[in-house]
């Protein structure tokens, strides 16, 4: 049963080298063996023991006699390999259905599964972890200036533009030749002097591969190059590419190399047809009408305030729930597609999997589309990282002991920085490592808190930098006076700025800090970090071309609830004076008394003193705005300029900045498999159930407590009947984080665990303050004798715990 269940985890590494895993020599990535039959590589003879209980497997036997040339198969290690010792005695047999296996054996004899595992057992002796790392510090100046520097000093460069940082890569191939020009040996590419390799002039060339005569490009994998250059791509065939034979060639060309492009790509067939749908929706014309008039549907469905925007009162329509537009087939089809990590790990999902989950996503849940989201835009490693994990979970109460090394593993990166310059050194930090494939971790001078809890409290922390009312970010029209911070009821929205404005210092200054915020929200994504930045919902919609309905007076709505009255007042106006202008039956001289006597609440447009400038806002909606006023003329015109500035021109600026930034780190057109309020659900406040049964369903009492603890039921009493805030503020005190990640409580890794905190005579436990471990979500809790004293130790040690990390 052990070699079966071996075998997600075996596919898992597999994919991990195939998908470009490099060893620490710097070699290419290693090839999968060649399927000439008859002709298993040595690996195939070492199929994995690790997890025995016998202790090391028996050398396999090896044998003198030389098999011929045309059975042989090439091995990368065979130069440096000693010359093969003595026969030695057969290894043992561990269980009934295992077959030792010959070099004469054919490789039809094989299940897929034996393939595999000899795979990755010949990938595995070559296999170690890399080290994360060396941690980087980032220094205050006493100017304010923030510098990058490593543990000797040397200072970090800031990368420019789209530049990743720098990651110790190789160099190129023509810069090789050049280092190994000292070695003294003439080549067709070196000449034969030192003086003459001066004089030479420098080139530079690189490697161009190609599979079955196709061209491929240089930073994709091989099983990925060899899926898509089948002889009919329309219908790939995953079981063809084990069967048959592929060429792969490869040539010198002189050169630089080409820039590599993302490693999670678009299939070759996934591109648009000339009536703009891709190829795998095109192929079939009833097909495409039915998910057109589906995208409609939806469209007018999740924007029904735009919809109604000036007859919500006479017409009365409620939005049906979005699972009704969710085909269940469909998704168990996409389900089974990301069940498999060779596919995903190489990008070879089929092309209707991609372009419907991206164009449309409504037809899957959220649990479907986010686990399409990480298999597909957050890179091989941590695709094989989550893999691994979870196979991991799956076979924990397994009695044997896996030993096989966890391949793809992420990097990390560990950086130091500074509580009093918390905004400044994260924007440092997120132009650096940004786009850093390496796990950020974060840790504080002068504290000893290291690892997961001290990061999440730096992401929540930085949210809250950055809803700062003096930064002028954010329009404030809702949000308390006496607060710091910009957060409303209805949420974080970009306070607009005129042209002139942004091409100022102060403006260039406000573009750069959503540039940041981009990279920082997407950095949270990445690494699986919870962030509290309370979006507007309309933010998301801003710029997007390809929604069924444009951002209009509804949208005003959501964003300044008082704004979106007096434009629905104004705007009645100027339906009024439309309809007449529209009237065939009136002569000029009727329209024109008709339209100078319409009034609408008893008043006219002329009684409410407008000029034409943004309400709020110094800005000019024209030429010397502020001196012309606002009549039943031209009272069209305001209207449409005001809802432009709001959801327009005045925002399109820090919108298309926030994307920019963004984009640094994975594709911002990602999110397209998510609706504008499922996104406000990621980056920040959700409903949240603390109900006493969700509670004590995830919860989990150990070492001096069980579930039927007096004082667990106390705790439980305590956190049902928490305000809002008052959560917040317990969750930052035991995980870091004001907010539970996707899926609640129950979604909390680890799981949140209450111990028993012993008292030292002559102290009791009512002595004690509660204490935790962010980085586990472990509370240490004394023996309360009642809650009412409880209640008062916890809300004391959030109070005081606040703001640093330091043993307990």
């Amino acid at each position: 049963m052990r070699d079966r269940d071996m075998l997600p985890g075996t596919i898992a590494a597999y994919a991990a080298a195939l998908a470009g895993r490099r060893g620490l020599d710097g070699r290419n990535p290693l090839l999968p063996p060649s399927m000439t039959a008859g002709a298993p590589t040595d690996a195939t003879n070492r199929l994995p023991k690790r997890g025995s209980r016998k202790g090391a497997a028996p050398e396999p036997s090896t044998t003198t006699e030389t098999p011929p040339p045309s059975m042989r198969r090439s091995s990368r290690r065979q130069n440096a390999l000693p010359p093969p010792p003595p026969a030695a005695e057969e290894p043992q047999i561990e269980v009934n259905d295992e077959t030792q296996l010959s070099d004469d054996m054919d490789e039809d004899d094989l299940d897929d599964e034996e393939l595999l595992k000899a795979m990755v057992g010949h990938l595995q002796e070559d296999s170690s972890e890399d080290e994360d790392a060396p941690p980087v510090t980032m220094e205050v100046a006493a100017t304010g200036t923030i510098t990058a520097r490593k543990q000797d000093g040397t200072r970090v460069a800031t990368p420019v533009g789209s530049q990743k940082p720098p990651t110790g890569g190789e160099p190129s191939a023509g810069r090789l030749v050049a280092l190994r020009g000292a070695d003294g040996t003439p080549t067709q590419d070196r000449p034969s002097s030192y003086a003459a390799a001066v004089q030479a002039k420098p080139t530079d060339w690189h490697l161009e591969f190609t599979v079955n005569g196709q061209p491929v490009s240089i930073d994709t994998t091989i099983y990925r190059a060899v899926h898509f250059n089948q002889n009919r791509p329309a219908e790939v065939s995953t079981g063809n590419v084990w069967h048959n034979i592929h060429t792969i060639g490869f040539k010198k060309v002189t050169g630089p190399a080409p820039v590599e492009t993302a490693s999670f790509t678009p299939p070759p067939e996934s591109v648009n047809s000339s009536e703009g749908l891709p190829a795998s929706i095109s192929r079939s014309p009833t097909t495409a009408a039915i998910l057109r008039l589906l995208g409609l549907l939806h469209g007018l469905n999740a924007n029904i305030d735009d919809v109604l925007a000036l007859k919500k009162e006479t017409i009365k329509l409620v939005s049906e729930p979005s699972s009704q537009f969710v085909n269940t087939k469909l998704t168990a089809k996409l389900n089974r597609q990301l069940e498999e990590p060779l596919i995903v790990a190489s990008n070879c999902l089929p092309s209707w999997s991609e372009d419907l989950a991206r164009l449309y996503p409504f037809l899957f849940p959220f649990e479907t589309r986010h686990l399409f989201l990480q298999s597909t835009s957050f890179g091989y490693s941590r695709s094989m990282s989550r893999w691994q994990t979870n196979t991991t979970n799956d076979s924990r109460h397994d009695r044997h002991r896996d030993d096989r090394p966890f391949l793809g593993k992420t990097q990390r990166q560990k950086v130091r920085i500074s509580r009093l310059k918390m905004l400044e050194s994260a924007m440092k930090v997120m132009d650096i490592y940004g786009s850093s494939p390496s796990i950020l971790e974060v840790e504080y001078f002068e504290e000893v808190g290291t690892g997961l809890g001290p990061t999440l409290e730096f992401y929540s922390t930085v949210s809250k930098e950055f809803a700062k009312k003096k930064l002028k970010l954010w329009r404030e029209n809702e949000s308390p006076d006496a607060s710091e911070y910009a957060f409303g009821s209805r949420g974080l929205f970009p306070a607009p700025m005129s042209e002139e404005f942004a091409k100022s210092d102060n403006g260039k200054r406000i573009i750069n800090m959503f540039t940041s915020l981009g990279k920082f929200v997407a950095r949270s994504m990445l690494d699986s970090r919870i962030i509290d930045l309370n979006f507007n919902s309309t933010f998301f919609r801003i710029g997007d071309t390809k929604g069924a309905v444009a951002p209009s007076l509804g949208a005003v709505r959501s964003v300044d609830n008082y704004l979106a009255n007096s434009l629905k007042l104004l705007k009645k106006f100027a339906t009024a004076k439309k309809e007449i202008d529209e009237n065939g039956s009136m002569t000029p001289a009727e329209k024109v008394q008709a339209i100078q006597n319409i009034m609408i609440d008893d008043t006219n447009v002329e009684d409410m003193g407008l000029n034409f400038t943004l309400p709020g806002y110094p800005i000019e909606l024209v030429a010397d705005g502020t001196n012309v006023p606002v009549t039943i003329d031209n009272v069209a015109s305001y209207v449409e300029k005001v809802l432009d500035f709001t959801l327009g021109v005045g925002v399109r600026p820090q919108v298309d900045a926030f994307r920019a930034g963004f984009s640094q780190v994975f594709p911002y057109t990602a999110l397209q498999a998510f609706t504008p309020d499922e996104l406000v659900m990621l980056f920040g406040r959700v409903e949240e159930d603390w109900t006493l049964e969700t509670l004590m369903d995830s919860i989990k009492a150990d070492h001096g407590f069980n579930l039927d603890s007096r004082s667990i039921r106390n705790l439980l009493q305590v956190m049902s009947e928490l305000s809002d805030q008052e959560r917040r503020d317990f969750l930052q005190f035991v995980s870091g984080s004001p907010k539970l990640p996707i899926g609640g409580f129950k979604a909390l890794t680890p799981m949140f665990t209450v111990v028993c905190k012993p008292s030292e005579p002559p102290y009791t436990s009512d002595d004690y303050l509660p204490s935790v471990m962010t980085c586990v979500n472990y509370l240490k809790l004394p023996d309360y004798s009642d809650v009412e004293v409880m209640r008062a130790k916890i809300g004391t040690a959030i109070r005081e715990g606040q703001g640093a990390f330091h043993l307990s």
